[in-house]
């Protein structure tokens, strides 16, 4: 149908976006994978479709799943060395385990990926009513500055934290995801214990310098301890409310 080769070749075109800093999903058979990925993952899903930023959500278990079979450093991994040797074999199963580990991930947040983003709109306003009570300074210096929860927090909810964190920050956290059957819920208490981990350099922000800052948020130095306490803080709130 048009409709399929529409996805077909949207996809297409995403590909090469997909995960830039990584050599391994710039090659051609890392980005058939994919795109069968999301070609498949699209069909069956036909109330969203694919959806931009869906490509991105594939690549962690890609690199989870290709690391397990073939026992392959970090760095063979994410250079695409580990390429050179695997079996076709070995492809198909990590290819159908990241397609199995995919679905069962955005079934809990599919919400998201609607022709209007609802799903994300609901979780900014939850996001925004959280940040309203827990940290009361720094949401009143938000709203001073005029800014909109959406124009940093679309990003956070649409590649869950994904584009904020190293590779292995984000495996920690998505390794809490796949565990938590609501984890959608739980992603939106995530975010704000990302958001008030900087609520001082927050406050001392005009608006250009917090949008800048919180689209490009310095989690750099960041590691699998830091996400450790981001998520039992967020557990801790989430338990509360």
């Amino acid at each position: 149908s048009l409709y399929d080769r529409t996805m077909f070749n949207q996809i297409a075109v995403d590909l090469p976006r997909t995960n830039p800093s990584m050599k391994l999903f710039q090659l051609p058979d890392t980005q058939r994978m994919l795109h069968r990925i999301l070609y498949v993952w699209g069909i069956r899903h036909p109330g969203t479709g694919y959806v931009q930023g869906i490509n991105d959500l594939v690549t962690p278990f890609i690199f989870v799943f290709l690391q397990e079979a073939t026992g392959g450093s970090r760095d063979d991994i994410v250079s695409g060395k580990v390429m050179e040797s695997v079996s076709r074999e070995l492809l198909r199963q990590v290819e159908a385990d990241s397609y199995h580990c995919l679905t069962n991930m955005l079934d809990n947040a599919q919400d998201n990926y609607v022709m209007d983003s609802k799903g994300i709109q609901e979780k900014v306003f939850v996001l925004k009513r959280i940040i309203e009570r827990l940290d009361t300074k720094l949401y009143a210096h938000l709203e001073a500055m005029e800014v909109e929860f959406l124009q940093f927090s679309f990003r956070w909810f649409n590649c869950l934290l994904m584009r904020e964190f190293s590779l292995p920050c984000t495996l920690r956290l998505w390794d809490t995801y796949v565990a938590e059957s609501k984890f959608a819920s739980f992603h939106v208490y995530v975010c704000a214990a990302v958001l008030v981990d900087f609520t001082n350099e927050l406050q001392s922000m005009d608006f250009p310098e917090m949008i800048t800052f919180l689209q490009n948020l310095p989690t750099d130095e960041w590691d699998e301890a830091k996400i450790d306490l981001i998520v039992a803080q967020a557990y801790s709130w989430c338990q509360q409310w």
